[in-house]
């Protein structure tokens, strides 16, 4: 017999899972040849193999897909749970969120110096930014992200939805399953595009092949531009302006309201419309009060001359004498009901002539008529 671990157990889950993969790797090699051959899962991923012509049953080995690790018994997704996952943005390795199979924490990572890629980026490939390097919770996505209102036109279409501003991605995408939702022609490239995530790997979907039709896009009120999309699957960002349309625009951005306050000096003559300024406006108002006497009073000129009923007139021969009678009262006035503009007159009336001296305050209940 020969001790396969010692008696007591890694108290750390990580440790414990390679404890657990170090055994299995024992109980494989200490097995009898004489042992019926078995298939056995590869420790590492390794290419096909083929089928040995020795006739040493040791070295027979079978033509078998080549399986991860910790992975026995697992089969290839079905079709319609692929879909399932595709929709709800869903990790076609393990079915978890807010990561995708490239990114997933369950699949062993592979040398990229033994696979043969290049670390060097050619002329054709496209890089991705942040749109696949920082999924997070959806609340977490609403408040990282500045997500622009746009109308685009194609064929007499015209549809609404919202942009995500992404300086990170190298160019302007739209996911292939929302083009296809909506109609939107696609034009084949000449040359496919390789594209890949932020930390230089290939994403699910590694080239670019597919472009759509010039489209119209309207942003704000009057800002509106013809754009091309590339093709790609973003289910999570159906739209994407990335850094070329930042460049091409130039706007100022406020971070903190996540909004475009202006545009770059080029939009003003390219892509803003052309404001109509209105002209001045002639609103009719009330003629000026007339200072004119009439025809039919011109005899009587004098009567209406303003500065003449600043001062008292003098006295004449033909003065009136008021002599009151004693022990009497003087009559009471009526008290008339006066309109609010009426009101308004009088009480600048009562003003300027105390301010002038020719009437005084008094207590009486008698007093003289106002005329108007």
């Amino acid at each position: 017999m020969f001790e396969l671990a010692p008696l007591k157990l890694p108290e750390n889950l990580d440790h414990l899972i390679d404890f657990c993969i170090a055994m299995d790797d024992q109980i494989r090699e200490r097995r009898h040849p004489r042992d019926r051959p078995r298939r056995v899962l590869p420790p590492l991923p390794l290419l096909p193999r083929h089928t040995s012509t020795s006739g040493n049953p040791e070295n027979a080995k079978t033509d078998m897909p080549v399986v991860e690790p910790m992975q026995i018994g697992k089969t290839g997704i079905s079709e319609a749970e692929r879909a399932h996952r595709r929709e709800k943005g869903l990790c076609f390795y393990c079915a978890g969120a807010d990561h995708f199979r490239l990114q997933c924490p369950q699949r062993p990572r592979v040398n990229r110096g033994e696979s043969g890629q290049s670390d060097q980026r050619t002329a054709n490939t496209q890089v991705i930014g942040s749109l696949y390097a920082s999924f997070v919770d959806s609340e977490t996505k609403k408040k990282s992200r500045i997500l622009l209102l746009i109308s685009l036109t194609w064929e007499g279409v015209h549809l609404k939805t919202e942009a995500f501003l992404d300086s990170g991605a190298s160019g302007n995408f739209m996911d292939k399953y929302f083009a296809a939702k909506n109609l939107l022609p696609l034009v084949l490239k000449e040359k496919p595009l390789m594209v890949e995530a932020i930390d230089g790997k290939p994403l699910s979907c590694p080239h670019i092949t597919h472009d759509t039709v010039d489209v119209c896009m309207k942003t704000g009120v009057l800002h509106h531009e013809t754009i091309r999309f590339q093709i790609i699957e973003s289910p999570s960002c159906p739209v994407v302006l990335g850094f070329p349309w930042l460049t091409e625009h130039n706007p100022v951005i406020d971070w903190v309201q996540r909004d475009i306050k202006c545009w770059g000096p080029n939009c003003q003559s390219n892509c803003l419309g052309r404001v109509n300024v209105i002209g001045s406006l002639n609103i009719a108002t009330a003629p000026p009060l007339s200072t004119e006497v009439p025809e039919c009073y011109l005899a009587l000129k004098e009567v209406f001359s303003k500065a003449r009923t600043e001062v008292l007139p003098p006295h004449r021969p033909y003065d009136c004498a008021i002599d009151l009678l004693p022990g009497t009262m003087p009559p009471r006035g009526h008290v008339y009901p006066l309109s609010q503009k009426e009101n308004d007159i009088m009480e600048e009336y009562i003003r300027e002539n105390l301010e002038r001296g020719f009437i005084r305050r008094s207590s009486s209940p008698a007093g003289a008529g106002f005329f108007f």
